[in-house]
């Protein structure tokens, strides 16, 4: 896992008028706890944060911080990171230490090598329907990405979480999710109506004869009638 370091700053400035100031200088409000020591509220350099986080693995990183007043670096990763929801600036960042001899929880990203036969020859549709992995491991074990190879998927065929194994990690995602799916496609096809011309010539010849019979049985039927009444 990659591994970054970062000088953060102490703050005693806190709630929503506090952490106004802090981002008004370019600085964002963090707090950082775990280990069973208290939480610490800190003010990270939005750019520094953001050089941080321009690593392949992005927010998957392990942060070395160097506090002010502290002599040793503290070890720490991004446990979550609140966002403006229009601009994207990060607003607030919880950081979570971490001890080298204690198991940690990630999510780990995924990323889909080779390419399936089926999808090649246009007769599958690849469906990656889960992006990351939640996995615990010691924090040197901790991968920066987890490959999954389709190149043998065929139509129908899937890889399932617990089809994955990675040294030294624990997946915690449930075992029986699909990851990848290799779906048929679906092919639509409009149904034509079956025209046969005999019937409309059949059709047309009815219409018209029964047009002539009425027309034709209107004069008889005036002089049985007239016949009937002369009787």
């Amino acid at each position: 896992m990659a591994t970054v370091k970062l000088k953060v700053l102490s703050r005693t400035e806190t709630g929503k008028q506090g952490t106004k100031r802090i981002r008004a200088e370019g600085l964002i409000p963090a707090v950082l706890y775990g280990e069973q020591q208290g939480s610490v509220s800190l003010a990270i350099d939005a750019h520094d944060f953001r050089i941080a986080l321009s690593t392949p693995v992005g927010r998957n990183v392990i942060i070395q911080l160097a506090v002010d007043g502290q002599e040793q670096p503290t070890r720490a990763v991004i446990r979550e990171m609140d966002r403006d929801p229009v601009t994207r600036q990060i607003l607030h960042v919880d950081l979570q230490r971490i001890s080298e001899n204690k198991p940690v929880i990630m999510h780990v990203p995924l990323t889909v090598i080779g390419e399936s036969p089926a999808v090649r020859e246009g007769r599958g549709i690849l469906d990656h329907t889960m992006r990351q992995l939640e996995v615990k491991c010691l924090p040197a074990d901790i991968p920066e990405r987890i490959e999954i190879d389709v190149s043998e998927l065929e139509v129908k065929h899937s890889i399932h979480v617990g089809d994955i194994e990675v040294p030294n990690v624990e997946i915690l995602d449930n075992k029986d999710r699909p990851v990848i799916e290799i779906l048929q496609p679906t092919i639509y096809q409009e149904e034509e109506e079956e025209v046969v011309e005999g019937e409309e010539v059949v059709e047309g010849e009815e219409a018209e004869g029964a047009e002539g019979a009425s027309e034709g049985a209107e004069p008889g039927a005036g002089e049985a009638k007239k016949g009937q009444s002369s009787e």
